[in-house]
């Protein structure tokens, strides 16, 4: 076996929903227990690692563009056409995000 490059060794910093510090822990992905309880995680180089906001707030105007779709009459295809396009997008991006956050947490 070989050895761990010691570069790839991060530190990841956990908050809760409020913005609270929960914990830490150095590893080379995060650790699963802090991962799962954290709204919110950050490693050593600021990179966002988890943020739950962003993927309610996608869900959100998801939400939203299919209660407008809902209210456009049927004679006004191209703003069906246009909100659809404008779902398909956003669902595309819930989806990679969620996979994101998922595979931190795997």
């Amino acid at each position: 076996m070989w050895d761990s490059d010691p570069d790839d060794m991060r530190e990841y910093h956990y908050y809760n929903e409020e913005g609270v510090f929960i914990g830490k822990s150095e590893g080379h992905s995060p650790q699963q227990d802090l991962f799962e309880q954290a709204h919110y995680v950050f490693d050593d180089q600021s990179d966002i690692v988890k943020n739950l906001d962003l993927l309610a707030i996608a869900r959100r105007k998801l939400a939203n563009l299919r209660k407008e779709l809902i209210g456009v009459p049927l004679k006004d295809i191209t703003r069906i056409i246009e909100l659809n396009k404008q779902i398909a997008e956003l669902e595309a991006n819930i989806e990679a995000l969620s996979k994101q956050v998922h595979a931190h947490s795997a």
